[in-house]
């Protein structure tokens, strides 16, 4: 690039002309995340509407290696950006991994440690736990993501997806990764899809067991 004032060539790290001292005065475009499409600041690596890292301008990143000789230390680590990265994605995401883990585990353990003398209803009671929690993280979930900028108020998602949200989360959470901002590649759908199958497999088996016991116990 050349100077507005005397034409000299100069640098695109030069603040002012080394020739007429003239300020350069630079405008950059903004950065919008390529997600999502919020815009990112300059000096984040993280975007703020989705979470998801994003990579730095060129400039900055001979600024940065231009600190790096000057001072003898990095300014930022890349290992703790993606750190933060995995935090933000994590806390964007909190309601989803609560509904994916929570009610098939919780229920399990109440079927587990509280099984009473009546199998129905004790498999009355786990599925209703079961529900409930599903019910309760499924709406907090909702509420959360419709809130964000990039949903317009809830309008980027269906009325049926809010429903399997709130009562089949095994189906809903492939499609939750599908929505603006979110995580294409995020695993709480098949952690759910496994910790589902194996909590009706365990009802299964406690189910048989306690019909056994009974069966055995009748004819003593």
């Amino acid at each position: 690039m050349k100077c507005p004032k005397c034409g000299k060539e100069i640098s695109a790290y030069d603040k002012t002309c080394p020739a007429c001292g003239t300020p350069i005065i630079k405008i950059r475009p903004k950065r919008v995340c390529m997600n999502c499409g919020s815009e990112v600041p300059d000096d984040a690596s993280v975007c703020p509407g989705c979470g998801r890292p994003v990579k730095r301008r060129s400039t900055q990143q001979g600024e940065e290696r231009d600190t790096f000789h000057e001072t003898g230390t990095e300014h930022t680590d890349p290992k703790a950006s993606r750190i933060e990265a995995i935090i933000q994605a994590l806390k964007k995401d909190r309601y989803a991994w609560l509904q994916a883990v929570l009610p098939p585990v919780l229920a399990f353990l109440y079927h587990a440690f509280f099984l009473q003398d009546n199998e129905t209803f004790n498999l009355m009671n786990t599925a209703l736990i079961l529900e409930g929690l599903t019910f309760f993280f499924g709406y907090l979930d909702v509420k959360d993501i419709s809130q964000r900028t990039e949903m317009y108020g809830g309008m980027a998602f269906s009325s049926r997806y809010v429903y399997l949200s709130y009562f089949l989360p095994v189906l809903s959470f492939w499609e939750r990764r599908t929505l603006p901002g979110m995580k294409r590649h995020a695993s709480y759908p098949m952690v759910h899809a496994v910790l589902l199958l194996l909590f009706v497999v365990l009802m299964l088996m406690s189910s048989h067991a306690v019909a056994l016991y009974g069966a055995g116990s009748g004819m003593l």
